[in-house]
């Protein structure tokens, strides 16, 4: 008999996603945390959804902050992403490229794009929450490669950025 969560965690493993790190400020803490489960989803009114596994630590402090960032990543920018992936690695330092908006939240300035965004409505699914988060802002930075991630790496694509890059 198979297993089927172990089934279904091999099939997304194998599927590739996008890598976006969530930043919020609460009390004048900054927290952060990496997603790979961020998708569109309404135009009206803008927002995007993603999950989260516990709603302790820095999930937890998205989930109370009055609005958060959502910094989707370039490729150059993996080793940001593992250190908010791993409990005790370096966030938020000055070397990382780190400011504040005037609005209160972390950003990234070297994300090709991010957006600031507060929670629409969440619902409870098994051990996880899905978030759908409603957008305020869109900050576009330098156009770059986006960061992906399948089986438990990092991508390396070609870029569609460049004209010379035929599209199929």
């Amino acid at each position: 008999m198979q297993n089927l969560s172990a089934d279904f965690r091999d099939a997304f493993r194998a599927h590739p996603a996008g890598v976006a790190l969530i930043t919020a400020s609460v009390a004048g803490i900054p927290y952060g945390l990496t997603i790979s489960s961020l998708a569109s989803l309404s135009i009206e009114p803008v927002a995007v959804s993603f999950s989260l596994t516990k709603e302790s630590g820095a999930a937890g402090a998205v989930l109370s902050a009055s609005s958060f960032m959502i910094h989707m990543l370039g490729e150059e920018h993996s080793e940001l992403a593992d250190n908010f992936a791993r409990p005790g690695a370096p966030r938020f330092t000055p070397d990382q490229g780190w400011s504040y908006l005037p609005t209160g939240e972390p950003h990234f300035h070297k994300a090709p794009v991010s957006m600031r965004a507060q929670i629409h409505s969440s619902i409870s699914v098994g051990g996880s929450r899905l978030i759908a988060a409603e957008i305020l802002e869109v900050i576009t930075g330098e156009p770059v490669q986006h960061l992906m991630y399948q089986n438990r790496g990092y991508l390396k694509l070609p870029s569609l950025l460049d004209a010379s890059v035929p599209c199929k």
